[in-house]
């Protein structure tokens, strides 16, 4: 769905047309804990048309139209990574924009973290390859020592994920 910045719709848009509106849409984004601590990004696709072979959240997308924010994160977890959700906590509900490397994108994004069983399978479509670190702390180490390796989005859920976890 296209919404105001006050998450109202707007009117429905589908990915289909493969023209990103102007307009703003909902997206979601968790990061992934899994049950022996390890923290979890990904490596995008060499075939993706924004941010080709960039670290990101292991799970993200859009909201379909007609979804919730949860259900759309339940959702992309499951296409993305294979996994189910465990302990979901939405850390930030925030509107912003940003330039991509193929279009300027204005979002309504809900933040999440949960808790996995470990990562050993994902979508090779979406994904090249998963990074997985010892804890949150090493993550945040490398994104500050390799951020052009990083998509742009990325710069907004590390100030809220150094929040969450009081960093």
């Amino acid at each position: 769905d296209i919404v105001d910045r006050d998450d109202n719709v707007i009117k429905k848009w589908c990915l289909e047309s493969e023209i990103w509106p102007e307009e703003i849409i909902r997206v979601v984004t968790v990061y992934l804990i899994d049950t022996q601590g390890k923290f979890y990004i990904a490596q995008r696709s060499p075939n993706k048309r924004v941010d080709p072979l960039m670290f990101e959240a292991p799970a993200h997308g859009r909201v379909n139209s007609g979804e919730n924010y949860e259900d759309a994160i339940i959702r992309e977890a499951e296409e993305e990574i294979y996994t189910k959700l465990m302990n979901l906590q939405e850390i930030q509900y925030f509107y912003y924009e940003f330039d991509s490397n193929a279009w300027f994108q204005r979002l309504r994004k809900k933040l999440y973290v949960a808790k996995c069983e470990p990562i050993s399978h994902y979508n090779y479509e979406e994904i090249y390859k998963i990074k997985s670190f010892v804890n949150i702390r090493e993550f945040l180490r490398y994104y500050e020592q390799n951020t052009s390796k990083f998509s742009n989005a990325i710069a907004f859920d590390v100030k809220y994920l150094k929040q969450y976890f009081n960093l």
